[in-house]
């Protein structure tokens, strides 16, 4: 009887490793997330209004369950210590400052994120009169970093505007 029992075990053990070699190799299943370029265009409606966008990495246990739900009118105010403490990009936008600015997929923060096993990214706002609550706040995008997500070739940059009514994404992305 426990010899029949161990038997069943390595081979349901061996199956479970097939099906996820397999998945890896045909393109099923999550994979590693990676750095993007991410480009970021103000509309023009708002070229000169002075406006701030944080780019934070989140990983899926600590950080993203945090990220879904925390208050971003709490977040932009002043002295807020989880944007204090936040590993974060920020990104300057107004009078005299480019409204298209990108974060490069070399820059050094990416490979702080994805050390500390960042799977997705978090783009927050600071839009003038905007304000909402909860999941749905329209100044909150959290992006997926997996790269079988997107379609876009090679080194083409995630793309989100920024409108006066929040952030939208550009990019179009894979249907699962």
């Amino acid at each position: 009887m426990k010899t029949t029992k161990l038997i069943t075990t390595i081979i349901a053990t061996a199956a479970i490793a097939l099906l996820s070699t397999s998945c890896a190799m045909i393109g099923i299943g999550p994979s590693k997330p990676v750095a993007h370029n991410i480009k970021i265009t103000v509309d023009k409606t708002l070229e000169n209004t002075s406006l701030q966008i944080d780019l934070v990495g989140a990983n899926s246990v600590s950080d993203l369950p945090k990220w879904q739900t925390y208050s971003i009118t709490e977040y932009w105010q002043p002295g807020n210590s989880t944007r204090r403490d936040t590993d974060r990009i920020t990104l300057d936008f107004g009078r005299g400052k480019p409204a298209t600015q990108t974060v490069s997929s070399k820059d050094p923060k990416w490979k702080q994120w994805l050390q500390t096993g960042a799977t997705n990214l978090v783009i927050i706002a600071d839009l003038p009169g905007v304000a909402s609550g909860g999941a749905a706040d329209p100044r909150r995008l959290i992006l997926s970093l997996d790269p079988k997500t997107w379609k876009k070739s090679g080194s083409a940059p995630i793309e989100i505007l920024v409108q006066e009514s929040g952030l939208r994404l550009l990019t179009p992305q894979n249907l699962k």
